[in-house]
């Protein structure tokens, strides 16, 4: 008994918490905006990186080959 007691008071203060967080997310002003800029960002950051792996090499032996 004594352990559904604990069960329905930690059901309650997640519920809370939960309604504290997401009253707090709906009041912020730049409404998520910064969370998608951090994704595309690392989008890009991602597509830049496979550029380089993909051509850094032939470049690098262009580079060599290169007589001034």
């Amino acid at each position: 008994m004594n352990l559904m007691l604990l069960l329905d008071r930690l059901a309650a203060v997640c519920t809370t918490r939960l309604c504290e967080l997401r009253q707090h997310a709906q009041r912020r002003p730049d409404g998520g905006y910064s969370t998608e800029a951090i994704a595309v960002t690392a989008f890009l950051v991602a597509l830049a990186l496979a550029a380089l792996a993909i051509w850094g090499p032939k470049l690098l032996d262009k580079i060599r080959g290169m007589q001034i």
